[in-house]
């Protein structure tokens, strides 16, 4: 990785890196990804999967596409794998604290299986159903975010061209059902 800082951190704090995925999956069994998309997870899928032993418990932090996690899924049973998608709520801050919001897919065996190692950085963990929904979910949820900060914008865009005062905003704004986390912060940080 360009950018070795975070990887120098975490194997001060006893993380082992790994060069290679020979090196990685060597007596394993639990294997936690979390990467950019579904393409590149697919990608680790299909060149790890000779590799891996059975009935491993494979644990996917990645943000799916609609369908990405019923693809992993697919792949990785070739060996049988348990998989588990979990996309998490929170960044690497909330990782660090173990206070991600984890959205599971799976089956209940390998959800109370994962739950083992889910608890170690998520402070909340949501069993929504089978592979695939756990990544609707999510999706859905940023749906959500993004919809909300987007409405926040246009809001203190349009205050700001009518000459409004965003304070005397804002603090009517917190008393109606239009309070929300994307309003006070992205209110707070635009008045100052």
């Amino acid at each position: 990785h360009k950018n070795r800082e975070p990887i120098e951190k975490l194997v001060k704090l006893g993380a082992k890196e790994c060069s290679s995925y020979d090196e990685l999956i060597n007596d394993i069994n639990c294997l936690i990804i979390c990467v950019t998309n579904t393409k590149i997870a697919k990608e680790i899928a299909e060149t790890i999967i000779s590799k891996l032993k059975n009935e491993i418990i494979f644990i996917d932090i990645t943000t799916h596409h609609q369908n990405g996690s019923i693809e992993m899924e697919n792949i990785l049973a070739q060996k049988k794998a348990k998989y588990v998608e979990c996309p998490v709520m929170g960044g690497p801050v909330q990782a660090e604290e173990g206070i991600l919001g984890g959205i599971v897919g799976s089956s209940e065996k390998n959800f109370l299986e994962a739950k083992e190692y889910l608890i170690t950085f998520c402070k909340n963990i949501f069993h929504f159903g089978p592979v695939g929904v756990g990544a609707k979910a999510k999706l859905i949820s940023n749906f959500l975010s993004l919809g909300t900060t987007t409405f926040v914008i246009e809001t203190i865009k349009a205050a700001n061209h009518f000459n409004i005062d965003l304070q005397k905003l804002y603090d009517v704004a917190k008393l109606g059902s239009g309070n929300s986390g994307a309003l006070t912060r992205i209110a707070e940080k635009a008045i100052k």
